[in-house]
């Protein structure tokens, strides 16, 4: 198939893209061109920003046989579905399952309330982007779904720390066996994907051709608390860093932490990936406790400082 990824040369995208590859189809990675990304010799690069109609719709004027999005905007979505309906068999978005949080449940299934408050980040941007591509397919047929994905590791970024956030130095604190504050009691659970896993996911709902108008959760299979979370971290650094809980309220009265990131991080999340495995068989191959070791791995090689 001839397939076009929009936003593909950093992490998720270029995963995507490698995935494409070596499953024989051709690919092309829409960007800006700021990075060219780690993707195979015989990707096409079209140099574009994804935001802008007037720079896009020449490009889709060639017609591919798929889209994959990774960072449009529900706003985007509204002009550029129309286009692809003309000149692409499908699309696929990435969402997120961020959106069902506070869970009533667990594990988040994709018929569960969405309730996307303010304070725990503001997912209501990827419900709106849901919202506007099933809309779209209940219009017109058109054959477009969402992938809603969990928190990713792996190769190629730096893994959730322990404050809800992507900061190096949190794991610099470990490896250098200072104390490290967990929130409140450290149960909340949480639910890391590699990257190449949701690569797997993406190519295989692209593929099946019998997911439209639909919403998937793909995440991994089991969710860890917070507790082995960090455990794992200290294993992996071979550190002692002494631990201690703190309620999350002191934690912010440091000024030290993204107050919706650790929010978030102290709610549970936990996904059910069944729907995405009975319908087009996705199926998780990293562990979690190989793909966090990876993801430390690359953060220390790439973002240690």
């Amino acid at each position: 198939m001839k397939v076009l990824i929009i936003g593909g040369t950093r992490f998720l995208g270029a995963a995507i893209a490698r995935e494409l590859c070596a499953r024989g189809h051709e690919v092309a990675v829409l960007h800006r061109g700021k990075t060219r990304g780690d993707l195979p010799e015989q990707v096409q690069h079209i140099i574009a920003d994804a935001h802008e109609r007037g720079e896009v719709q020449p490009h889709l004027a060639r017609g591919f046989d798929a889209v994959i999005d990774t960072i449009l905007t529900d706003d985007d979505l509204t002009w550029i579905l129309p286009m692809l309906q003309d000149c692409a068999g499908r699309f696929i978005h990435c969402g997120s399952t961020g959106v069902y949080t506070p869970m009533e449940t667990v594990p988040a299934r994709e018929d569960d309330p969405t309730p996307c408050p303010e304070a725990l980040g503001g997912f209501a941007q990827k419900l709106a982007q849901d919202t506007a591509i099933r809309m779209f397919h209940a219009q017109t047929g058109y054959n477009a779904c969402s992938l809603r994905i969990s928190n990713v590791f792996g190769l190629g970024d730096v893994p959730l720390d322990g404050w809800g956030a992507r900061d190096p130095r949190w794991f610099r604190r470990v490896a250098y066996h200072e104390e490290i504050w967990v929130p409140n009691d450290g149960r909340a659970l949480l639910q890391p994907v590699h990257v190449d896993d949701l690569a797997r996911g993406f190519c295989k709902a692209m593929e099946s051709g019998k997911v439209a108008g639909q919403i998937y959760n793909l995440s991994s299979d089991r969710a860890v608390t917070l507790n082995e979370y960090v455990a794992a971290v200290k294993e992996i650094l071979k550190s002692e860093s002494p631990v201690k809980h703190v309620p999350m309220k002191e934690i912010l009265a440091t000024g030290k932490a993204n107050e919706s990131g650790l929010r978030f991080l102290c709610e549970h999340m936990c996904i059910d990936s069944g729907k995405a495995r009975r319908d087009f068989g996705y199926e998780p191959q990293v562990s979690f406790h190989h793909g966090l070791k990876e993801s430390i791995e690359w953060t220390r090689e790439h973002r240690w400082g």
